[in-house]
């Protein structure tokens, strides 16, 4: 930043103007934060700068402002568990008549900074959460991914171990010991472990922005050059050489030197038994891989389809900074302007759409309950025009009435889910009242509307409660006419222009902000899709290998069957059958494997795609 706004020069105790309006002095010039923290800034203001902003925030008032977020450094020494259990019951000592009254208990719970990134409890990251699950999935797809390699080095090894019986049987009269042919093998081994580790590396550099863009991180090549990395490295490659050769090479190493020279060398029933089982399981991993990759992408679909069947119309949404000093006049004077466009059919000023979250753990305690059996719900702050610009179904009651005095102070709509879990039903919540410690949500229910997607389909629904409150909100909701998107922006942003002058335009569409919610799911899917390709090359790779083998092995056959009126069919047939049989066997392996870890992993949607075992054997392949 400091580059960007002052160039060569020391920012220090220089001022600074944000939105137009907000004068700071640059007192501190940090270090860039590193790519991997959790805390991702550009600027950070002080409390007190805030507080000026905006008089009504208090970040002190009372122990019920928990809308911060806590860093606690203890003094060398200290016991975090010691301090964790003392500070525990910190809320029920200090505030106990004030939850008391609230109808809840309230408990303080600590995690290390070094697990906030990858095993976060809780959402208090000020940038991006990584996911240890995430983690272990991928290093596990990537150990299987080596696993094949490895089995195919086995399979072809072991079976031109043939070609070689007579060098091994040589070097055996010449005095070679099997330890020291089990040595060179090994070595040959490693050598070429090596060479694809070099090769490796070249591809790493070359595809590494690839794999930023996929998983949008921003890793270099340098962020791997550290001890444990370059150790772990090692000891991987080493385990790699010896995995992939220890087997090929007590196969060699074993031959009997008389048989072999007398050219009495074949290959054994046990080596035969042994590459059947690898290829079995190459191709079981790839099936697993390939099926997950499907269902991933169904469920993607399920839930993209659902999100789209959800958000009908379409709306663009221009946002209104809270820093921006509009009144409620001047926005309300805008509104109407946009609304006069012939392109535009209802316009909405809210504090949330679908896809950005409301005010999410607000306490309310229905008609008869206050002081006990608190509610947990999403708080909304809408105008009138909300439901129908969002195309909500009011399935008993009525919307606000801006002629109604008492709906505009006390008027509440809420959403099926929240009349249950207050213990309603939609027609007895018609009336009701709700109250709550902080006003939000508080007064009278007016209306109850059909449920609806508020948050991605990940997470169950949630109980809304929305009150008629434009003060607090930034967001005009605009449907219109399916036409000519850029003219309307370009007149939005020429209307914006002439009320807010200098202030910068910022929309965006909510078809795009709500599928916003399943990127996780897209990586994910990418992931598995590249992955899943990748062990399917490799294990075809590893077939193909074997099959050309047998094809040299058994050419005297396939001559003389050529010789007795075979046709090309009956010998593709003929040595197609096994391998055939050893694949499909492989799917069998891999379908309840598939079925199991498709079902523990959809388990953690809300609403979520049924799979059947037709849909899982069509994926692996094996139905078609």
């Amino acid at each position: 930043m400091e580059k960007k706004f002052f160039g060569n020069q020391d920012a220090l105790n220089k001022t600074m103007t944000l939105a137009d309006t907000l004068h700071f002095v640059v007192t501190g010039v940090m270090k860039n934060i590193p790519s991997n923290s959790h805390i991702q800034v550009d600027m950070v203001a002080s409390f007190a700068s805030y507080e000026s902003m905006f008089p009504e925030f208090s970040y002190e008032e009372g122990w019920g402002n928990i809308n911060m977020r806590n860093y606690v450094m203890l003094k060398e020494g200290a016991d975090p568990k010691a301090f964790a259990s003392k500070a525990f019951n910190i809320y029920n000592d200090r505030a106990a008549e004030m939850l008391k009254n609230w109808g809840v208990k309230s408990n303080v719970l600590f995690e290390p900074l070094t697990e906030t990134y990858l095993q976060a409890r809780a959402s208090n990251s000020m940038g991006p959460l990584g996911s240890l699950d995430r983690v272990y999935l991928v290093s596990g797809i990537a150990v299987f991914v080596i696993l094949l390699a490895c089995i195919n080095f086995v399979n072809l090894a072991t079976a031109r171990s043939v070609y070689r019986a007579k060098e091994v049987g040589l070097r055996k009269v010449s005095g070679s010991s099997k330890g020291g042919l089990m040595r060179q093998f090994l070595t040959e081994s490693f050598v070429l472990t090596m060479l694809s580790f070099a090769i490796a590396l070249v591809l790493t550099w070359l595809s590494l922005p690839l794999f930023n863009e996929l998983m949008q991180k921003n890793y270099l090549l340098s962020s791997f050059i550290n001890v444990k990395i370059i150790s772990g490295l090692v000891l991987l490659l080493l385990l790699i050489a010896s995995l992939a050769g220890f087997y090929p090479a007590l196969v060699m190493s074993s031959m009997n030197a008389v048989e072999v020279l007398k050219g009495r060398v074949q290959n054994s029933g046990k080596g035969v038994q042994l590459r059947r089982t690898l290829v079995i399981f190459q191709f079981a991993i790839s099936s697993v891989l390939a099926t997950g990759t499907l269902i991933v992408l169904d469920q993607l679909d399920y839930m993209q389809r659902k999100s789209s069947a959800l958000i009908r119309t379409i709306i663009i949404v221009v946002t209104l900074s809270r820093s921006k000093p509009a009144s409620e006049d001047g926005r309300a004077v805008f509104k109407e302007k946009i609304k006069e466009l012939a392109i535009v059919d209802a316009v909405s000023f809210a504090n949330t759409v679908p896809g950005v979250p409301g005010w999410n753990g607000q306490v309310a305690y229905p008609e008869g309950r206050a002081g006990k059996d608190a509610v947990s719900v999403e708080y909304m702050a809408v105008d009138a025009d909300y439901v129908p610009t969002m195309g909500l179904e009011i399935i008993h009651g009525r919307n606000f009435d801006i002629l109604r005095s008492t709906d505009m102070d006390k008027g509440l709509v809420i959403n099926e889910t929240a009349a249950s879990v207050m213990g309603w039903t939609p027609e007895e919540a018609i009336g009701k009242k709700i109250e709550s410690p902080s006003g939000h949500p508080e007064g009278e229910v007016i209306g109850v509307v059909k449920d609806y997607h508020n948050s991605g389909l990940q997470q169950k629904m949630n109980p809304l409660v929305m009150d008629y409150n434009p003060n607090s909100s930034n967001m005009y909701a605009i449907r219109y006419k399916a036409a000519d998107t850029k003219q309307l922006i370009n007149t939005l942003q020429g209307l914006w222009k002439e009320h807010f002058p200098g202030y910068d335009f910022n929309y965006f569409f909510l078809d795009d902000k709500f599928n916003e919610q399943y990127r996780s799911e897209e990586k994910l899917a990418r992931v598995f899709a590249m992955f899943a390709t990748l062990t399917v090359v490799i294990a075809a790779i590893g077939l193909l290998g074997l099959v050309s083998f047998m094809v040299v092995a058994r050419t005297k056959e396939i001559g003389v069957r050529k010789v007795l009126g075979a046709g090309v069919f009956n010998i593709v047939r003929l040595l197609s059958k096994e391998f055939v049989i050893l694949v499909a066997i492989a799917n069998l392996v891999a379908i309840p494997i598939a079925w199991y870890f498709a079902n523990e992993w959809l388990s953690g949607f809300a609403f979520r795609m049924e799979i059947s075992p037709v849909v899982v054997c069509v994926d692996a392949g094996c139905c078609r």
